[in-house]
Parts: C-alpha cells; structure tokens; sequence
C-alpha cells in the first residue's frame, strides 16, 4: 500500500480523535470490525504535533474519510457548519506522497 502524509495541525487533530470516536460507537452498535479504527485512533492520539506530518496508509486514509463524512453528516442533521470539515475532507482526499513538502 502506499504511504500518505498528511500535514497536521493541532484543529485536524482533534477533528480526526472526534470523527474516529463516533466512528468507532457506530461501528460497536453495528458489531462491525473495532481494530482497525482503535489502531487509527491510538495513531493519531499518540501522533506528536512536532513531526508536523502524519504518515498514513491508503486504507487508513480511506477510514478516515470515511469517519469524517459520518460527522459532517451528524453537523448538517443538527443544523450546523460543516465548512471546516468539508476542508479537512479535501486535504485527507489529496494528501502528500513525498514527506518533502514545500511550503
């Protein structure tokens, strides 16, 4: 598979732990397979913000957009913005293959 980074920031980071909670309730009440999004949320919690990129694989990021359509389809049922998570969405959908970015 191949490897991802995505440039992280203190925001997405608390987005991608809440998205992976609901996805991970969701899954519980539809007995589905847990490990997957446990390891993808023990990653990501444990994910030091100094390394400034997370290093992801395809299935990993597919998980992950996934988690995030589920919570902005949760905003937009309560009436709320979703504009944040639609931004998020996009950079996960187009992450980085090289860990050499320029900016």
């Amino acid at each position: 598979m191949a490897n991802y980074y995505l440039k992280m920031d203190n925001i997405m980071k608390n987005m991608f732990v809440v998205a992976l909670n609901d996805e991970l309730q969701a899954q519980s009440e539809q007995d589905e397979c847990l490990e997957e999004t446990k390891a993808l949320l023990k990653k990501v919690r444990e994910y030091d913000l100094a390394e400034k990129r997370l290093q992801i694989t395809a299935g990993e990021q597919r998980q992950i957009r996934k988690a995030l359509n589920r919570l902005r389809s949760k905003y937009l049922a309560a009436g709320r913005y979703s504009d944040g998570i639609d931004k998020v969405i996009l950079q996960v959908a187009r992450p980085n293959t090289t860990r050499h970015m320029f900016w």
